[in-house]
């Protein structure tokens, strides 16, 4: 898959090209690899499970079992893999947002982010990147983007 560049103990480029940073898990449970995150509102340099609809997240987990309060990678830009909310699928070169529905998911089934009323721009603040792979849909399916927020 390729060789991880660490930058520093706190900063690294991932083997798919993303840009990780070391924060400290405040989910309340194990990490989870592909989680779409916020941050958290009760402990410094961590973060939270971003929630349904949210319009703020700041990354990905790169890392799956990381305990609750301990360091984990967060992709914050590049290409990452996403969990998608269960049983949509992606389809390559479609916008990615996040999930109405699904806490820490994410929504790869539009072709294009809405537009034309204010309310789409605001929407357009749900938007977590581009999906560059197709994949069919079922439960905790990762997909690869090229990940960045507006």
């Amino acid at each position: 898959m390729g060789t991880t560049n660490m930058l520093s103990d706190k900063v690294m480029i991932t083997p798919l090209g993303g840009i990780a940073v070391k924060m400290t898990n405040k989910t309340g449970a194990a990490s989870v690899k592909g989680t779409l995150v916020d941050t958290s509102t009760a402990t410094d340099n961590a973060f939270a499970v971003e929630g349904a609809d949210g319009l703020d997240p700041i990354g990905v987990v790169y890392e799956s079992g990381v305990a609750d309060g301990s360091e984990c990678w967060v992709v914050i830009a590049g290409i990452v893999e996403v969990l998608l909310e269960d049983t949509t699928a992606a389809t390559r070169g479609y916008w990615v947002r996040t999930s109405v529905n699904t806490a820490g998911r994410v929504d790869a089934t539009n072709a294009a982010p809405p537009g034309g009323t204010i309310a789409a721009l605001e929407i357009h603040l749900a938007e977590v990147g581009h999906c560059v792979e197709t994949k069919t849909g079922g439960t905790d399916v990762l997909a690869k983007i090229v990940m960045h927020f507006n």
